[in-house]
């Protein structure tokens, strides 16, 4: 079971997470007109409203575009990119999914390009438990730039950002495969060789503070066929630093004579910022709540004044405290 807007306590800040679960939303009307993340997942999973705009040409300004904010809780925000006059999916962006299916061979293709691969799910395509943890929803990434001169740059790649423009340390992430880029790894399509032993494609995480670079972190999703990232796998960003903005960028080996020939996608949840503690010993003042209520419980209902390390309810939400 995921936290909901938890955090973590260190000797100076608090770990928030974003989870993506529908008990987590903190923000009021989002892009889709709904209150909650599941209203933002799209059906169908390619060539959607919601990705590609009625008119499955995207969009034609970043106002109309695709977009989300972790509102009260984290801050983080996404959008879509803009690319060959558009904002639409196929430019780049982090989409909300739900769905998920331990197939890959009917299921792995771009149709089914927001769908994660979960070991153990069920052998058709599902849409709750796929989560980290085993949670319901999630998000996904499609876009990369290669410098091949085919495709954009890196000013399309899809990032994450403070929509606060406050400097904030992204702790960390769980990362794992869509079917459609562990279909290709494993068996290859029209468009790209399956992954040879001497293959490899990783995530690049670049940081930014006030604009400029400040550094970079990396992920193997795979390094030859026999170490591919098939579970979710924490991706420590905490040496990026205080950042006001993360672009993620997908490289490998395989090139088709276009530049980089993989799908460029990989799915993520469960993204835990660090906040500085200030104005209570447990520094929870701050986290999103929909009531007023001051009183911890510990598991089996029974209120907690002082609560030290463990997971309790707090304001009618799960906490973990670590002291």
């Amino acid at each position: 079971m995921s936290a909901i807007c938890a955090f973590a306590q260190s000797e100076n800040y608090e770990l928030r997470v974003l989870t993506f679960e529908d008990q987590d939303y903190c923000g009021g009307t989002n892009f889709s007109g709904g209150n909650d993340w599941s209203s933002l997942i799209d059906d169908p999973q390619y060539g959607g409203k919601l990705l590609y705009g009625q008119s499955g040409m995207g969009f034609n300004s970043l106002e109309e575009a695709y977009k989300w904010t972790d509102t009260n809780n984290t801050w983080l925000y996404s959008c879509l990119s803009e690319g060959y006059g558009s904002w639409c999916y196929w430019s780049g962006g982090h989409a909300i999914s739900n769905y998920g299916s331990k197939t890959i061979d009917a299921y792995g293709d771009y149709l089914h390009q927001l769908t994660v691969y979960n070991h153990n799910g069920t052998d058709d395509v599902s849409r709750t438990g796929n989560g980290h943890n085993g949670s319901d929803n999630f998000a996904v990434q499609f876009g990369y730039s290669d410098n091949s001169g085919f495709g954009l740059g890196e000013d399309a790649l899809p990032f994450l950002e403070f929509a606060d423009n406050e400097a904030r340390v992204i702790d960390h992430m769980w990362v794992t495969l869509n079917t459609y880029a562990l279909n290709c790894y494993v068996s290859g399509n029209d468009l790209t060789a399956k992954i040879g032993p001497d293959d490899w494609v990783k995530i690049v995480a670049t940081g930014y503070k006030n604009d400029a670079k400040v550094g970079t972190v990396e992920l193997y999703t795979c390094n030859g066929p026999e170490h591919i990232v098939t579970d979710w796998t924490k991706f420590d960003l905490s040496s990026l630093g205080e950042v006001n903005k993360v672009t993620f960028n997908i490289t490998g080996s395989s090139d088709n004579g276009y530049g980089f020939s993989q799908p460029a996608y990989f799915c993520y949840d469960d993204v835990a910022v660090r906040f500085p503690i200030s104005g209570s010993e447990t520094g929870v003042d701050d986290i999103c709540t929909k009531e007023a209520d001051d009183v911890y419980y510990d598991l089996q209902g029974r209120s907690v004044i002082n609560p030290s390390n463990g997971i309790y309810i707090h304001a009618g939400r799960k906490v973990i405290i670590r002291k």
